[in-house]
């Protein structure tokens, strides 16, 4: 998203002249339950009335107390509401009884959700983000995971690598082991050599057997044993063999690092590189499109929906008689109050953060999560920049608002002047100024002019008539 970005006012117009039909809606809920009816009714002293009835000190049965809607949970002062509601029109009993479930739905979900639709909503929103239930399991799942592997770790469990080969066997990475075993033999040599020794020794040992060394140095013992010519001439010869292939072994070593360097090998290496180069490339623009793809669509669901809600009070006589012009400053200040806002909302900032950390991040979830906080605070943060621009809107009239109008441009048109005198950058008119209000002092070869800038004399300012 792009702080810098305003509103975008051109349909407000239109926007405004049409009926709104969104207010006009009426919404149901849908799988209520019915209130269940009840079956008894209570005296004023809240007894039952048997068949025969309470009956007063002389014997004559007591007058029923008329039941109230709703039960002990809904307040007296509801209760009677809606009893006056009923009885007002038989036809209303459905309505009371809706009413009234209504009522006790609505205190139970605020026992949950104190701070009521707000917080609903940011609960709805977490629980889409993370995919439901079946989403929130899986990461459950994942977290699990990570915790064993941690424990297995600490506790220097080999069942570790196990699980290591087993992973990159199924994800046909297995080439990827043995990258990472020198890189582990380092680092352990380099913070704890006792262990290192103690744990190469075996594979060491293995390895003098695989080339039979044992054998070797039997043999030249045996042979010195013998004595004599013969035994010294077949000691000379096991080692002869033994010296020969350790110098082809060596050569071969040798050889392998001169390949390493050769110019042969040095090109194929560069080139390596060099696809690499490009593949890190492809990858890192495609991540910034990406990136700027998203941040496109939010910005236009955020002109959309702060620019709705600012049309009616666009409509109200303070606002008529503002031009767009007027109207930048406002949508300027709407724009600051909803991205500090969205800073602010450490919710927000969590599940996004966690959303673009995805391996592959979501684009769908991502924009959605964004709409639905927007929708959230777009009402208060356009409120809120309204009163705090403009606090008379509501009682002032078209005369106060052109008024209110001129301040606000003499205020922005102050602020841009001290911002291009201080930063040396061009603000943009509409209409190229006259010659003669041209300060020709600051740009006596006409370079700025030439280059669609100039100096004013009234204000100092660096003005440009080309975007």
């Amino acid at each position: 998203m792009s702080e810098g970005s305003v509103i975008d006012f051109a349909a407000l117009d239109a926007s405004a002249a049409a009926a709104t039909t969104a207010a006009d809606t009426t919404t149901t809920t849908e799988g209520t339950e019915a209130e269940p009816e009840v079956s008894t009714e209570t005296t004023e002293s809240g007894t039952e009335n048997t068949e025969g009835g309470e009956k007063n000190a002389d014997g004559t049965p007591k007058e029923k107390a008329e039941a109230l809607p709703g039960n002990e949970a809904t307040p007296q002062n509801i209760r009677q509401a809606l009893k006056s509601l009923r009885d007002a029109d038989p036809k209303n009993a459905a309505v009371v009884k809706e009413l009234h479930g209504a009522f006790e739905r609505w205190n139970a979900a605020k026992a949950v959700f104190p701070k009521g639709v707000a917080e609903m909503k940011e609960a709805k929103a977490f629980i889409d983000t993370v995919g439901g239930h079946e989403g929130f399991e899986k990461l459950q799942e994942t977290v699990s995971a990570i915790n064993a592997s941690d424990e297995m770790l600490y506790a220097g469990d080999p069942k570790l690598i196990d699980n290591i080969v087993e992973d990159l066997k199924g994800s046909g990475n297995l080439a990827a082991l043995g990258k990472i075993a020198p890189a582990f033999l380092d680092a352990l040599k380099t913070n704890d050599q006792a262990a290192y020794y103690s744990v190469f020794a075996p594979h060491f040992l293995a390895g003098l057997q695989q080339v039979e060394l044992p054998e070797v140095l039997e043999g030249i013992n045996a042979a010195l044993a013998k004595g004599g010519e013969a035994g010294l001439a077949e000691a000379k010869k096991i080692a002869a063999g033994s010296i020969a292939w350790y110098k082809d072994l060596q050569a071969k070593a040798e050889k392998s690092k001169a390949d390493a360097v050769s110019p042969e090998r040095l090109k194929l290496e560069e080139e390596r590189k060099a696809f690499q180069k490009q593949q890190e490339e492809f990858k890192t623009n495609q991540t910034t499109e990406f990136k700027n793809g998203v941040a496109r669509e939010q910005e236009k669901f955020n002109n959309t929906q702060l620019g709705s809600d600012l049309k009616d009070y666009l409509k109200m006589p303070f606002f008529k008689g503002f031009s767009r012009e007027n109207l930048m400053p406002l949508g300027n200040e709407i724009k600051r109050s909803f991205f500090d806002t969205l800073k602010a909302d450490k919710n927000y900032q969590a599940q996004m953060k966690a959303l673009w950390a995805a391996k592959d991040p979501d684009r769908a979830r991502i924009i959605s999560y964004h709409k639905q906080k927007l929708e959230q605070v777009s009402a208060d943060v356009v409120r809120n920049a309204v009163q705090k621009m403009y606090p008379g809107y509501a009682k002032g009239g078209i005369a106060a608002g052109r008024a209110a109008a001129a301040d606000a441009k003499k205020s922005a048109d102050a602020k841009a002047t001290a911002t291009s005198i201080a930063t040396g950058k061009p603000v943009y008119v509409a209409v190229k100024p006259k010659w003669e209000e041209i300060d020709w002092t600051k740009d006596p070869k006409q370079l700025n002019y030439i280059g669609g800038k100039a100096y004013l004399k009234a204000s100092g300012k660096l003005v440009t008539w080309r975007k």
